[in-house]
């Protein structure tokens, strides 16, 4: 558990430097590229170590036992996040709507993460990535600003098709990234 601990402080971490106000200092004292360089390692090691740790800790402890509405939830709720996630590289209405894309899509698959599981390391992962999204979400409609176009709806469509694309790989391969399979497909009664 040190590991996935550790993993979410540092990435977290070196992503909430803007919501206390230490982005423009550290980037003044290191220079906008040693910048990138330093905010890019913390952010592997943290991955790597999230990643690391949430598999050295499973099976862990189980809190609950999550409804099984949850995981339905979870499916629909997944592409919807992922759907998010590719608006915020794309200048289409999506992101001039919600202006956050990202950050709310990553809320809403630690929400649907955090419902659908009841063991203890994935209540700290995935609740740690909610409380981390909901407090940097709520600062930045806060601090406002808005995208200088309106939109264009090929972004739209594009985060669309490429959402749902990834979400389906995903899917697909959950059971082998993970260890947790999306379908549980019934034997078929005619193999021998």
């Amino acid at each position: 558990m040190e590991f996935l601990i550790t993993g979410l402080i540092l990435f977290l971490g070196i992503h909430s430097v803007r919501l206390v106000g230490l982005r423009g200092p550290m980037m003044a004292m290191l220079g906008a590229g040693p910048y990138a360089i330093v905010y890019s390692l913390i952010s592997a090691i943290g991955l790597a170590l999230i990643v690391y740790g949430h598999i050295l800790a499973h099976p862990s402890e189980v809190l609950w036992a999550p409804p099984e509405w949850t995981r339905t939830l979870a499916l629909f709720a997944i592409p919807v996040s992922i759907i998010l996630v590719v608006a915020a590289y794309l200048p289409g209405h999506i992101r001039s709507f919600l202006r956050h894309p990202m950050t709310l899509g990553v809320l809403i698959w630690a929400g649907v993460h955090l419902a659908a599981n009841g063991s203890l390391a994935s209540m700290i992962l995935f609740g740690s990535f909610a409380a981390w999204a909901f407090l940097t979400l709520v600062s930045a409609y806060i601090r406002g600003g808005s995208f200088a176009s309106a939109g264009q709806w090929w972004a739209d469509i594009a985060s669309v098709a490429v959402g749902l694309g990834l979400a389906a790989l995903v899917a697909w391969f959950h059971m082998d990234l993970f260890g947790v399979a999306v379908f549980e497909f019934a034997p078929d009664p005619m193999a021998p």
